[in-house]
């Protein structure tokens, strides 16, 4: 058998590569905000906030348009 580095025994696994993104309540201030990060994955992003609870959810953008900001009024 010939030995290669590009053999799926020596490929580096997969990993997902978190993006913090700038996050702030818009004023009401009735729930304290945790940090908000995004990576992304196939057909979209998986968006995860950590705060005492945690939440992951999976938001669809199969071009990754979202710059990871909201929209303006």
């Amino acid at each position: 058998m010939n030995s290669s580095p590009h053999t799926a025994q020596n490929a580096e696994p997969p990993q997902l590569i978190w993006h913090k993104l700038n996050s702030s309540s818009a004023g009401g201030e009735f729930f304290k905000l945790g940090d908000v990060y995004r990576t992304k994955v196939p057909g979209g992003w998986l968006v995860l906030v950590t705060n005492n609870a945690r939440g992951l959810m999976f938001y669809p953008d199969p071009e990754h348009n979202w710059d990871g900001g909201s929209l303006t009024a």
